[in-house]
Protein backbone atom coordinates (compact mmCIF):
# COMPACT_ATOMS: atom_id res chain seq x y z
CA UNK A 1 0.00 0.00 0.00
CA UNK A 2 1.17 3.37 -1.07
CA UNK A 3 0.11 6.28 1.36
CA UNK A 4 0.48 10.08 1.28
CA UNK A 5 -1.89 13.01 1.48
CA UNK A 6 -2.46 13.35 -1.98
CA UNK A 7 -1.62 13.27 -5.60
CA UNK A 8 -1.32 17.02 -6.81
CA UNK A 9 1.41 17.34 -9.00
CA UNK A 10 4.83 17.50 -7.55
CA UNK A 11 7.64 15.68 -6.09
CA UNK A 12 6.30 13.00 -4.36
CA UNK A 13 3.74 11.71 -7.03
CA UNK A 14 6.42 11.96 -9.51
CA UNK A 15 8.86 9.62 -7.81
CA UNK A 16 5.78 6.92 -7.15
CA UNK A 17 5.35 7.00 -10.67
CA UNK A 18 8.90 6.59 -11.93
CA UNK A 19 9.30 4.06 -9.38
CA UNK A 20 6.62 1.29 -8.89
CA UNK A 21 6.64 -0.55 -11.81
CA UNK A 22 10.46 -1.42 -11.30
CA UNK A 23 10.03 -2.27 -7.45
CA UNK A 24 7.07 -4.15 -8.67
CA UNK A 25 9.69 -6.34 -11.03
CA UNK A 26 12.17 -6.41 -8.75
CA UNK A 27 9.51 -7.30 -5.94
CA UNK A 28 11.44 -10.94 -4.28
CA UNK A 29 8.17 -12.33 -4.66
CA UNK A 30 4.56 -12.03 -6.09
CA UNK A 31 3.08 -9.07 -5.07
CA UNK A 32 -0.89 -10.30 -5.05
CA UNK A 33 -1.79 -6.55 -4.87
CA UNK A 34 -1.06 -3.04 -4.76
CA UNK A 35 -3.15 -0.19 -2.93
CA UNK A 36 -2.45 3.74 -3.68
CA UNK A 37 -4.72 5.21 -0.97
CA UNK A 38 -4.78 8.82 -0.78
CA UNK A 39 -7.11 12.15 0.17
CA UNK A 40 -7.67 13.13 -3.37
CA UNK A 41 -10.76 12.15 -6.02
CA UNK A 42 -10.32 9.11 -7.48
CA UNK A 43 -9.82 10.60 -10.89
CA UNK A 44 -6.66 12.28 -9.56
CA UNK A 45 -3.95 9.71 -9.24
CA UNK A 46 -0.52 8.93 -10.41
CA UNK A 47 0.03 8.16 -13.78
CA UNK A 48 1.46 4.55 -13.96
CA UNK A 49 2.16 2.24 -16.71
CA UNK A 50 3.03 -1.30 -16.49
CA UNK A 51 0.86 -2.33 -13.44
CA UNK A 52 -1.74 -4.75 -15.06
CA UNK A 53 -4.83 -5.21 -13.28
CA UNK A 54 -3.28 -5.57 -9.95
CA UNK A 55 -3.52 -2.10 -8.49
CA UNK A 56 -6.34 -0.60 -7.06
CA UNK A 57 -7.04 3.20 -6.30
CA UNK A 58 -8.84 4.22 -3.38
CA UNK A 59 -9.76 7.85 -2.01
CA UNK A 60 -10.55 8.35 1.13
CA UNK A 61 -11.02 12.27 2.21
CA UNK A 62 -9.33 11.92 5.69
CA UNK A 63 -6.23 11.34 4.91
CA UNK A 64 -6.12 15.11 2.78
CA UNK A 65 -3.90 17.74 4.98
CA UNK A 66 -5.55 18.69 8.09
CA UNK A 67 -6.20 21.96 6.80
CA UNK A 68 -8.59 20.85 4.31
CA UNK A 69 -10.96 18.54 7.00
CA UNK A 70 -14.27 19.88 8.14
CA UNK A 71 -14.58 17.06 10.77
CA UNK A 72 -13.09 17.20 14.11
CA UNK A 73 -9.79 15.26 14.90
CA UNK A 74 -11.74 12.41 16.87
CA UNK A 75 -13.75 12.01 13.39
CA UNK A 76 -10.86 12.02 11.03
CA UNK A 77 -9.02 9.00 13.08
CA UNK A 78 -12.13 6.95 13.14
CA UNK A 79 -12.36 7.24 9.19
CA UNK A 80 -8.95 6.72 8.98
CA UNK A 81 -8.81 4.18 11.06
CA UNK A 82 -11.70 2.29 9.42
CA UNK A 83 -10.20 2.94 5.72
CA UNK A 84 -7.35 0.87 6.68
CA UNK A 85 -8.83 -1.78 8.20
CA UNK A 86 -11.07 -2.56 5.22
CA UNK A 87 -8.81 -2.67 2.70
CA UNK A 88 -6.12 -4.47 4.35
CA UNK A 89 -8.07 -7.30 6.41
CA UNK A 90 -6.48 -9.26 9.34
CA UNK A 91 -5.27 -12.27 7.18
CA UNK A 92 -3.25 -10.11 4.81
CA UNK A 93 -1.58 -7.89 7.66
CA UNK A 94 1.14 -9.22 8.15
CA UNK A 95 2.07 -9.76 4.16
CA UNK A 96 1.49 -6.02 3.52
CA UNK A 97 4.17 -2.97 3.19
CA UNK A 98 2.66 0.23 3.65
CA UNK A 99 5.24 3.08 2.01
CA UNK A 100 3.90 5.92 3.93
CA UNK A 101 5.17 9.43 1.82
CA UNK A 102 6.07 12.71 3.99
CA UNK A 103 4.70 11.78 7.73
CA UNK A 104 7.59 14.05 9.13
CA UNK A 105 5.69 16.98 7.35
CA UNK A 106 2.92 16.34 9.77
CA UNK A 107 0.27 17.85 7.59
CA UNK A 108 -1.96 15.21 8.83
CA UNK A 109 -0.51 14.51 11.98
CA UNK A 110 -3.75 12.38 12.65
CA UNK A 111 -2.82 10.23 10.02
CA UNK A 112 0.26 9.38 11.35
CA UNK A 113 -1.32 8.39 14.46
CA UNK A 114 -3.47 5.76 12.86
CA UNK A 115 -0.65 4.27 10.14
CA UNK A 116 1.22 3.79 12.91
CA UNK A 117 -1.73 2.19 15.47
CA UNK A 118 -2.81 0.07 12.47
CA UNK A 119 0.89 -1.35 11.73
CA UNK A 120 1.68 -1.63 15.65
CA UNK A 121 -1.79 -3.93 16.57
CA UNK A 122 -1.86 -5.98 12.62
CA UNK A 123 2.16 -6.48 12.34
CA UNK A 124 2.24 -4.28 8.96
CA UNK A 125 5.52 -3.82 7.43
CA UNK A 126 6.10 0.51 7.78
CA UNK A 127 8.34 2.08 5.38
CA UNK A 128 8.15 6.22 6.67
CA UNK A 129 9.27 7.80 4.07
CA UNK A 130 10.14 11.44 4.78
CA UNK A 131 10.54 14.46 2.04
CA UNK A 132 10.24 17.39 4.54
CA UNK A 133 9.73 17.67 7.97
CA UNK A 134 7.40 20.10 9.75
CA UNK A 135 10.51 21.79 12.06
CA UNK A 136 12.91 22.52 8.93
CA UNK A 137 10.89 26.27 8.89
CA UNK A 138 6.99 24.56 8.01
CA UNK A 139 6.22 25.96 11.70
CA UNK A 140 2.44 27.01 11.14
CA UNK A 141 2.24 22.71 11.55
CA UNK A 142 3.00 22.91 15.01
CA UNK A 143 -0.48 24.75 15.80
CA UNK A 144 -2.47 21.79 14.09
CA UNK A 145 -0.84 19.38 15.84
CA UNK A 146 -1.42 21.20 19.02
CA UNK A 147 -5.11 21.19 17.81
CA UNK A 148 -5.01 17.64 17.59
CA UNK A 149 -2.92 17.40 21.35
CA UNK A 150 0.45 16.54 20.09
CA UNK A 151 1.06 19.77 22.22
CA UNK A 152 4.89 19.19 23.24
CA UNK A 153 7.93 18.45 21.36
CA UNK A 154 8.27 14.95 23.11
CA UNK A 155 4.66 14.39 21.33
CA UNK A 156 5.25 16.09 18.07
CA UNK A 157 8.74 13.65 17.57
CA UNK A 158 6.47 10.67 18.41
CA UNK A 159 4.05 10.81 16.10
CA UNK A 160 6.13 12.53 13.14
CA UNK A 161 9.93 10.41 13.67
CA UNK A 162 8.45 7.91 15.90
CA UNK A 163 8.22 4.17 14.63
CA UNK A 164 6.46 0.65 15.57
CA UNK A 165 7.89 -3.05 15.58
CA UNK A 166 9.21 -3.60 11.45
CA UNK A 167 9.39 -0.03 10.40
CA UNK A 168 12.36 1.84 9.37
CA UNK A 169 12.80 5.84 8.33
CA UNK A 170 13.55 7.14 4.82
CA UNK A 171 15.47 10.35 3.97
CA UNK A 172 15.74 11.81 0.36
CA UNK A 173 19.03 13.94 0.72
CA UNK A 174 22.59 13.75 2.84
CA UNK A 175 21.03 16.75 4.77
CA UNK A 176 18.54 14.86 5.95
CA UNK A 177 20.07 11.50 6.70
CA UNK A 178 23.01 13.16 8.91
CA UNK A 179 20.61 14.90 11.09
CA UNK A 180 18.31 11.48 11.48
CA UNK A 181 21.24 8.86 11.54
CA UNK A 182 23.19 11.60 14.37
CA UNK A 183 20.58 10.07 16.49
CA UNK A 184 18.86 6.76 14.75
CA UNK A 185 21.64 5.18 13.52
CA UNK A 186 21.31 1.94 11.36
CA UNK A 187 17.44 3.04 11.22
CA UNK A 188 17.48 5.46 8.33
CA UNK A 189 18.38 5.08 4.96
CA UNK A 190 19.52 7.69 2.18
CA UNK A 191 17.27 6.93 -0.80
CA UNK A 192 17.92 9.91 -3.10
CA UNK A 193 14.66 10.01 -5.59
CA UNK A 194 15.47 8.39 -8.84
CA UNK A 195 16.32 10.46 -11.84
CA UNK A 196 15.10 9.39 -15.91
CA UNK A 197 16.16 11.07 -19.12
CA UNK A 198 13.22 11.19 -21.07
CA UNK A 199 13.52 9.81 -24.82
CA UNK A 200 13.64 12.84 -27.42
CA UNK A 201 10.58 13.70 -29.46
CA UNK A 202 10.49 13.56 -32.91
CA UNK A 203 10.78 16.62 -34.95
CA UNK A 204 7.55 16.11 -35.90
CA UNK A 205 6.18 15.96 -31.93
CA UNK A 206 8.39 19.03 -31.33
CA UNK A 207 6.79 20.93 -33.77
CA UNK A 208 3.50 19.93 -32.48
CA UNK A 209 4.54 20.83 -29.12
CA UNK A 210 5.61 24.06 -30.29
CA UNK A 211 2.09 24.99 -31.81
CA UNK A 212 0.15 23.59 -29.35
CA UNK A 213 1.91 26.17 -27.01
CA UNK A 214 1.39 28.97 -29.39
CA UNK A 215 -2.15 28.71 -29.51
CA UNK A 216 -2.41 27.95 -26.10
CA UNK A 217 -0.58 31.11 -24.83
CA UNK A 218 -1.76 33.22 -28.11
CA UNK A 219 2.27 34.34 -28.75
CA UNK A 220 4.87 33.30 -30.40
CA UNK A 221 7.23 34.94 -27.91
CA UNK A 222 9.94 32.84 -26.03
CA UNK A 223 8.90 30.53 -23.45
CA UNK A 224 10.15 31.07 -19.82
CA UNK A 225 8.98 27.82 -17.37
CA UNK A 226 8.36 27.16 -14.12
CA UNK A 227 7.38 23.49 -13.63
CA UNK A 228 5.39 23.53 -9.95
CA UNK A 229 2.14 24.44 -8.85
CA UNK A 230 1.26 27.15 -6.37
CA UNK A 231 3.82 26.71 -3.70
CA UNK A 232 5.22 29.34 -1.19
CA UNK A 233 8.56 27.82 -0.91
CA UNK A 234 8.48 27.98 -4.82
CA UNK A 235 9.28 31.79 -4.66
CA UNK A 236 7.39 32.59 -7.55
CA UNK A 237 7.87 36.44 -7.38
CA UNK A 238 11.44 35.80 -7.42
CA UNK A 239 11.50 33.33 -11.49
CA UNK A 240 8.54 36.64 -12.46
CA UNK A 241 11.18 39.34 -11.86
CA UNK A 242 14.00 37.00 -13.25
CA UNK A 243 11.91 36.81 -16.28
CA UNK A 244 11.26 40.46 -16.92
CA UNK A 245 14.69 41.25 -16.01
CA UNK A 246 16.53 39.16 -17.89
CA UNK A 247 14.33 38.50 -20.83
CA UNK A 248 11.52 41.03 -20.99
CA UNK A 249 9.46 39.78 -24.59
CA UNK A 250 9.54 36.56 -22.71
CA UNK A 251 6.49 35.11 -20.88
CA UNK A 252 6.39 33.30 -17.63
CA UNK A 253 4.61 30.52 -17.37
CA UNK A 254 4.02 27.73 -14.51
CA UNK A 255 2.67 24.42 -15.94
CA UNK A 256 0.36 23.71 -12.72
CA UNK A 257 -2.11 26.41 -11.57
CA UNK A 258 -3.58 24.24 -8.55
CA UNK A 259 -3.16 25.14 -4.64
CA UNK A 260 -4.08 23.41 -1.75
CA UNK A 261 -6.39 25.34 0.69
CA UNK A 262 -3.73 27.03 3.01
CA UNK A 263 -1.85 28.36 -0.01
CA UNK A 264 -4.77 29.98 -1.76
CA UNK A 265 -4.10 33.77 -0.39
CA UNK A 266 -0.78 33.22 -1.68
CA UNK A 267 -2.46 31.65 -5.36
CA UNK A 268 -4.50 34.80 -5.12
CA UNK A 269 -1.94 37.00 -4.30
CA UNK A 270 -0.03 36.48 -7.37
CA UNK A 271 -2.76 36.25 -9.52
CA UNK A 272 -4.12 39.86 -9.09
CA UNK A 273 -0.61 41.18 -8.63
CA UNK A 274 0.14 39.64 -11.92
CA UNK A 275 -3.69 41.23 -13.12
CA UNK A 276 -2.90 44.65 -11.64
CA UNK A 277 0.52 44.91 -13.28
CA UNK A 278 0.07 44.03 -16.61
CA UNK A 279 2.78 40.90 -15.93
CA UNK A 280 3.25 38.77 -18.99
CA UNK A 281 2.67 35.71 -16.94
CA UNK A 282 0.38 32.26 -17.09
CA UNK A 283 -0.42 30.00 -14.38
CA UNK A 284 -1.12 26.25 -14.89
CA UNK A 285 -1.02 25.84 -18.78
CA UNK A 286 -1.18 21.91 -18.44
CA UNK A 287 -4.08 22.06 -16.00
CA UNK A 288 -6.28 21.11 -18.81
CA UNK A 289 -7.20 17.40 -19.73
CA UNK A 290 -5.32 16.75 -23.21
CA UNK A 291 -2.28 18.78 -22.10
CA UNK A 292 1.22 17.65 -22.76
CA UNK A 293 3.62 16.34 -20.25
CA UNK A 294 5.63 18.86 -18.32
CA UNK A 295 9.23 17.36 -19.62
CA UNK A 296 7.03 18.09 -23.19
CA UNK A 297 6.53 21.73 -22.71
CA UNK A 298 10.03 21.84 -21.10
CA UNK A 299 11.65 20.76 -24.28
CA UNK A 300 10.06 23.81 -26.05
CA UNK A 301 10.64 26.48 -23.70
CA UNK A 302 14.19 28.43 -24.03
CA UNK A 303 14.69 28.73 -20.29
CA UNK A 304 13.32 26.69 -17.09
CA UNK A 305 13.35 28.81 -13.91
CA UNK A 306 13.76 27.52 -10.03
CA UNK A 307 13.79 29.40 -7.65
CA UNK A 308 12.60 27.69 -4.34
CA UNK A 309 14.09 28.95 -1.38
CA UNK A 310 13.61 25.32 0.13
CA UNK A 311 13.77 22.01 -1.26
CA UNK A 312 13.89 18.45 0.04
CA UNK A 313 15.51 17.22 -3.26
CA UNK A 314 15.42 19.50 -6.31
CA UNK A 315 13.85 16.70 -9.24
CA UNK A 316 12.92 20.28 -11.21
CA UNK A 317 16.81 20.98 -11.78
CA UNK A 318 16.91 17.10 -12.97
CA UNK A 319 13.87 17.57 -15.34
CA UNK A 320 15.66 20.62 -17.14
CA UNK A 321 18.67 18.71 -17.39
CA UNK A 322 17.14 15.60 -18.69
CA UNK A 323 15.03 18.22 -21.35
CA UNK A 324 18.33 19.83 -22.56
CA UNK A 325 17.49 23.17 -21.99
CA UNK A 326 19.45 25.67 -19.55
CA UNK A 327 18.33 26.08 -16.19
CA UNK A 328 18.42 29.36 -14.18
CA UNK A 329 18.02 28.45 -10.67
CA UNK A 330 19.05 29.24 -7.09
CA UNK A 331 21.78 27.17 -5.65
CA UNK A 332 20.60 25.50 -2.51
CA UNK A 333 22.88 24.06 0.37
CA UNK A 334 20.38 21.49 0.94
CA UNK A 335 19.87 19.74 -2.98
CA UNK A 336 23.39 20.50 -4.13
CA UNK A 337 25.13 18.17 -2.44
CA UNK A 338 22.84 15.42 -3.40
CA UNK A 339 23.00 16.59 -7.06
CA UNK A 340 27.00 16.94 -7.71
CA UNK A 341 27.36 13.23 -6.12
CA UNK A 342 25.51 11.93 -9.33
CA UNK A 343 27.51 13.82 -11.11
CA UNK A 344 25.45 17.19 -12.16
CA UNK A 345 26.83 20.48 -12.51
CA UNK A 346 24.81 23.30 -12.94
CA UNK A 347 26.16 26.10 -15.15
CA UNK A 348 23.51 29.03 -14.58
CA UNK A 349 23.16 29.11 -10.57
CA UNK A 350 22.72 32.00 -8.53
CA UNK A 351 23.14 32.50 -4.70
CA UNK A 352 20.56 35.25 -4.53
CA UNK A 353 18.91 38.16 -6.52
CA UNK A 354 20.10 41.49 -4.26
CA UNK A 355 17.82 44.64 -4.72
CA UNK A 356 18.83 48.62 -4.39
CA UNK A 357 17.32 50.19 -1.43
CA UNK A 358 15.93 52.69 -3.55
CA UNK A 359 13.21 50.23 -5.47
CA UNK A 360 11.03 49.91 -1.92
CA UNK A 361 9.58 52.16 0.77
CA UNK A 362 11.44 51.08 3.52
CA UNK A 363 10.06 52.53 6.70
CA UNK A 364 6.52 50.42 5.05
CA UNK A 365 8.41 46.98 4.57
CA UNK A 366 11.12 47.96 7.80
CA UNK A 367 7.63 47.40 9.47
CA UNK A 368 5.92 44.62 7.84
CA UNK A 369 8.97 42.64 8.49
CA UNK A 370 8.82 43.64 12.05
CA UNK A 371 5.53 42.79 12.43
CA UNK A 372 6.40 39.56 10.27
CA UNK A 373 8.91 38.39 12.75
CA UNK A 374 6.56 39.01 15.36
CA UNK A 375 3.73 36.45 13.86
CA UNK A 376 6.21 34.01 13.17
CA UNK A 377 7.79 33.87 17.02
CA UNK A 378 4.36 33.09 17.89
CA UNK A 379 3.77 29.99 15.87
CA UNK A 380 6.52 28.32 17.13
CA UNK A 381 6.63 26.01 20.34
CA UNK A 382 7.13 28.25 23.39
CA UNK A 383 10.21 26.45 24.58
CA UNK A 384 11.97 27.25 20.90
CA UNK A 385 10.64 31.16 20.67
CA UNK A 386 13.84 32.40 22.31
CA UNK A 387 16.10 30.41 19.88
CA UNK A 388 14.16 32.06 16.51
CA UNK A 389 16.98 34.97 15.91
CA UNK A 390 16.65 35.30 12.39
CA UNK A 391 18.75 37.30 10.02
CA UNK A 392 17.96 41.44 10.14
CA UNK A 393 17.67 43.36 6.99
CA UNK A 394 20.24 46.17 6.52
CA UNK A 395 18.08 48.28 4.28
CA UNK A 396 21.23 50.57 3.75
CA UNK A 397 22.67 47.75 2.03
CA UNK A 398 21.52 45.81 -0.89
CA UNK A 399 18.75 43.94 0.16
CA UNK A 400 17.92 39.84 -1.51
CA UNK A 401 14.69 39.70 -2.66
CA UNK A 402 13.85 36.72 -1.33
CA UNK A 403 14.36 38.09 1.77
CA UNK A 404 11.26 40.13 1.14
CA UNK A 405 7.93 40.47 3.03
CA UNK A 406 5.23 39.92 -0.53
CA UNK A 407 4.42 43.71 -0.07
CA UNK A 408 8.31 44.85 -0.63
CA UNK A 409 8.58 42.24 -3.75
CA UNK A 410 5.41 43.19 -5.76
CA UNK A 411 6.92 46.88 -5.01
CA UNK A 412 9.73 45.95 -6.72
CA UNK A 413 7.97 44.09 -9.48
CA UNK A 414 5.33 47.04 -9.98
CA UNK A 415 9.00 49.28 -11.22
CA UNK A 416 9.79 49.27 -14.92
CA UNK A 417 11.52 46.10 -15.15
CA UNK A 418 14.51 48.23 -17.41
CA UNK A 419 15.19 50.60 -14.86
CA UNK A 420 14.97 48.41 -11.71
CA UNK A 421 17.32 46.29 -13.81
CA UNK A 422 19.98 49.11 -14.32
CA UNK A 423 19.51 49.97 -10.38
CA UNK A 424 20.28 46.44 -9.60
CA UNK A 425 22.49 44.82 -12.26
CA UNK A 426 25.74 45.21 -10.86
CA UNK A 427 24.82 43.90 -7.36
CA UNK A 428 24.10 40.80 -9.35
CA UNK A 429 26.95 39.70 -11.32
CA UNK A 430 26.33 36.36 -11.51
CA UNK A 431 22.91 37.12 -12.96
CA UNK A 432 24.87 40.31 -15.39
CA UNK A 433 26.91 37.19 -16.74
CA UNK A 434 23.64 35.22 -17.80
CA UNK A 435 21.78 38.53 -19.22
CA UNK A 436 25.03 39.29 -21.54
CA UNK A 437 25.17 35.78 -23.07
CA UNK A 438 21.18 34.57 -23.56
CA UNK A 439 22.02 33.72 -26.98
CA UNK A 440 24.50 30.97 -25.76
CA UNK A 441 23.18 29.74 -22.70
CA UNK A 442 24.60 26.32 -21.46
CA UNK A 443 22.03 23.12 -20.91
CA UNK A 444 23.23 20.88 -17.75
CA UNK A 445 25.41 18.29 -19.06
CA UNK A 446 23.36 14.73 -18.54
CA UNK A 447 25.58 12.74 -16.40
CA UNK A 448 26.96 9.46 -17.56
CA UNK A 449 27.36 7.19 -14.11
CA UNK A 450 26.21 7.49 -10.74
CA UNK A 451 23.03 8.15 -11.90
CA UNK A 452 19.99 6.11 -9.32
CA UNK A 453 17.75 4.86 -12.10
CA UNK A 454 14.69 3.28 -11.02
CA UNK A 455 16.21 -0.53 -11.08
CA UNK A 456 18.54 0.62 -8.93
CA UNK A 457 16.32 2.51 -6.64
CA UNK A 458 14.12 -0.76 -6.40
CA UNK A 459 17.05 -2.78 -5.80
CA UNK A 460 17.37 -0.64 -2.81
CA UNK A 461 13.82 -0.36 -1.68
CA UNK A 462 13.69 -3.81 -1.16
CA UNK A 463 16.97 -4.15 1.03
CA UNK A 464 15.36 -1.87 3.36
CA UNK A 465 12.05 -3.33 3.40
CA UNK A 466 13.94 -6.31 4.69
CA UNK A 467 15.78 -4.83 7.57
CA UNK A 468 12.35 -3.03 8.12
CA UNK A 469 10.97 -6.81 9.04
CA UNK A 470 12.94 -6.95 11.11
CA UNK A 471 13.54 -4.26 13.52
CA UNK A 472 12.62 -2.71 16.62
CA UNK A 473 10.87 0.54 18.07
CA UNK A 474 13.43 3.55 18.79
CA UNK A 475 13.67 4.48 21.84
CA UNK A 476 11.44 8.04 22.33
CA UNK A 477 14.70 9.97 23.74
CA UNK A 478 16.44 8.86 20.53
CA UNK A 479 13.44 10.25 18.43
CA UNK A 480 13.19 13.59 20.32
CA UNK A 481 17.25 13.83 20.04
CA UNK A 482 16.65 13.51 15.90
CA UNK A 483 14.27 16.14 15.84
CA UNK A 484 16.42 18.60 18.02
CA UNK A 485 18.94 18.27 14.93
CA UNK A 486 16.28 19.06 12.68
CA UNK A 487 15.40 22.18 14.47
CA UNK A 488 18.86 23.13 15.09
CA UNK A 489 18.52 23.88 11.21
CA UNK A 490 15.58 25.06 11.01
CA UNK A 491 15.87 28.01 13.47
CA UNK A 492 19.76 28.66 12.00
CA UNK A 493 18.72 32.66 11.21
CA UNK A 494 19.64 32.18 7.39
CA UNK A 495 16.61 29.73 7.51
CA UNK A 496 14.20 32.10 7.95
CA UNK A 497 12.16 33.62 4.35
CA UNK A 498 9.39 35.79 4.43
CA UNK A 499 7.30 33.88 1.84
CA UNK A 500 7.53 30.76 3.87
CA UNK A 501 5.90 32.56 6.86
CA UNK A 502 3.59 34.63 5.53
CA UNK A 503 0.10 32.49 6.69
CA UNK A 504 -2.30 35.58 5.74
CA UNK A 505 -2.49 38.30 2.55
CA UNK A 506 -3.93 41.84 3.12
CA UNK A 507 -4.24 44.56 0.40
CA UNK A 508 -2.76 47.31 1.56
CA UNK A 509 -4.72 49.66 2.45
Amino acid sequence: MVIHYHWRPGGVRKVIELTLPAILRSAPRELEKLTLLSGSPESEHPLIDGLGGRVAIHSAPALDYFSEQSQNPESIGHSIGETLRALIPDQDAERTLIWFHNPGLARNAILNQEVMKFCEKSGSTLILHHHDFWCSGRWARWQEMERCGWNTLEKAAGITLGATDRSVQVTINLSDLKSLAGAMGDRVFHLPNPVVRPKRGSSSRIKNLQKWVEEELQTTAPLWVCPTRFLRRKNLLEAILLTRWLRPDAVFVTTSGKASGDELPYARMIRDAAEQGGWNVRFGILDKPGSPRVDEVLRVAEVALLTSVQEGFGMGFVEASACGIPLIARALPDVMPDLEAMGFQFPHLYPEVYIAPTLIDISAESHRQIQLRLRAKGELPSVLSSRFQPEVIDFEQPIAFSRLTWLGQVEVLNRSPMLAWEACRSLNPVLEKIHSSLNKLESTPWPVSRIPSPPRYARAFWKLANVAVQSTPTNADVVLQAQSRLIDRGLCPAAFFPVQAERFYQKPE
